[in-house]
């Protein structure tokens, strides 16, 4: 039950715009995750498939493309947390997918949860639930990678 609140959590995070992605065929998530999530993957043949999926993004709306970004940073990052992933393959995935993403509180949430997993550390979902009270606007909420 924790992983799954764990996994709503970072979906909720990381996929911030309501938009419904619209792939192109060349588009294929699954290419990316069986790159980047095996335990022997390489940063290199991981970052070749993010660049790939990036690029078959062309023709989206930002919105559209950022969603879709989003979710596959999503299904990454919840990889991590499942562990039996390569920790600091996935983090270059993060790092990669946030440097393609056009909306920078997006980005830097990704690179947030790049961060916590890289060390071990609760992952700061923020975006679920709205400010906790505090005036940090941080949502007083947290997601253990453990």
């Amino acid at each position: 039950m924790l992983k799954f609140i764990k996994s709503a959590a970072v979906a909720a995070l990381l996929s911030a715009t309501a938009v419904a992605p619209g792939y192109s065929q060349a588009v294929d998530p699954s290419v990316v995750m069986t790159a980047c999530a095996a335990a022997d993957s390489t940063e290199a043949g991981c970052l070749a498939s993010v660049d790939a999926f990036v690029g078959g993004l062309v023709g989206l709306s930002a919105d559209q493309a950022d969603a879709t970004l989003g979710e596959l940073a999503s299904a990454l990052a919840n990889a991590g947390l499942a562990g039996g992933a390569n920790i600091s393959v996935i983090v270059a995935a993060l790092e990669a997918i946030a440097a393609a993403i056009s909306d920078p509180a997006q980005a830097e949430q990704i690179r947030s949860v790049a961060a916590a997993l890289a060390a071990g550390t609760d992952i700061p979902v923020f975006a679920v639930g709205g400010d906790d009270g505090d005036g940090d606007g941080d949502g007083g909420i947290l997601a253990s990678p453990n």
